[in-house]
């Protein structure tokens, strides 16, 4: 038996080579006992340099288009072991290309390596992942990302990094979720105890959160579970279970047992909402509120506060009553 040559064309003009054993005539076959156990023969292989791969929907509409370095498609068996020539599930490196949502809008992308598995509509990039989008001014770098078109979903995993194009702010994370039909991304980490991160520049700003929930396209943003909130130009520190604010950020709203520290005058204050015009140098409060004046042995509480640092002091309105704490 004498393995044939067949010269396999690539859909783009590229050339790889595959072999099949074919039948023939010769000697007898040794008898069941003396034959060795065959040892398994893995099916062929179809190797393309330099491809584009282009994924459509009947209707036409363009899922992703890809140029690859290198990609890999195994052949087929069927029932009577005989080897067919079927391109499927793809192995990729070296890709650069353009995902496309329903909307038919282009997100660039590029990775190392990636599969792309058109009976499921899904791809999936690794190593060094790399998405950028114009029109949501963000850049995606990740470890691997998932791409389900039909769903409008990407999904990102390992060292995620999001960037705003403008070069305002950033975020990390390790499990990212963009959902282009809602428009909404979703930030967390697998460890709920360890905090994302979050950075804001002009006027600079720094948050932690267990999860981050931001509303693209009309720029909200909803931090939720034990964020924090450090603006180092105002040295002013911030504590809640749930944040709003928008993108550009101009204002923040803290809830849910929140406590505000100004470290420039050590004062602080606990209330259930606190509102914060960035760059002020005060703070609104309602809610329960109880105000510290450092250096001072009392607690003055109320409904609604207002507390400047900059002049050190301190308005409480709304049944305010005076604590006094003895040694």
């Amino acid at each position: 038996m004498q393995p044939i040559p067949l010269r396999m064309v690539g859909l783009l003009g590229v050339v790889t080579w595959v072999s099949i054993l074919l039948g023939c005539g010769g000697p007898e076959p040794p008898s069941r006992e003396d034959s060795p156990s065959p040892e398994p023969v893995s099916p062929p292989q179809l190797i393309y340099e330099n491809i584009t791969l282009t994924e459509a929907k009947p209707d036409g509409s363009i899922l992703w288009r890809l140029q690859a370095r290198l990609a890999e498609y195994a052949a087929a068996e069927d029932n009577d072991n005989r080897t067919e020539v079927r391109l499927g599930s793809a192995h990729l490196q070296l890709i650069e290309g353009e995902l496309f949502d329903t909307n038919n809008r282009a997100i660039r992308t590029r990775a190392e390596r990636g599969s792309v598995y058109p009976s499921e509509r899904r791809l999936e990039l690794t190593g060094q992942v790399q998405v950028e989008s114009e029109r949501d001014n963000l850049r995606l770098q990740a470890e691997q990302v998932e791409w389900l078109p039909e769903e409008r979903l990407l999904q990102a995993n390992g060292q995620v990094q999001i960037e705003l194009l403008d070069r305002r702010g950033s975020l990390r994370g390790e499990r990212l979720v963009i959902d282009f039909g809602r428009d909404q991304m979703e930030l967390q980490n697998l460890n709920p105890e360890q905090p994302i991160q979050a950075e804001y520049q002009d006027p600079r700003l720094e948050l932690t959160a267990t999860r981050l929930l931001w509303q693209i396209a009309s720029g909200e943003v909803q931090a939720l579970g034990k964020v924090t909130v450090y603006a180092p130009e105002q040295a002013l520190r911030l504590k809640g279970e749930r944040l709003l604010t928008q993108v550009p950020f101009t204002e923040l709203r803290l809830l849910e047992n929140v406590t505000g520290q100004a470290e420039k005058t050590g004062q602080e204050i606990e209330a259930q909402e606190i509102l914060w015009r960035i760059g002020s140098t005060q703070l609104q409060a309602r809610g329960n509120v109880r105000y510290r004046q450092p250096g001072q042995t009392l607690t003055i509480s109320g409904n609604q506060a207002l507390l400047d640092w900059q002049t050190n002091t301190a308005q409480v309105r709304g049944n305010s009553q005076t604590q006094f704490t003895l040694p």
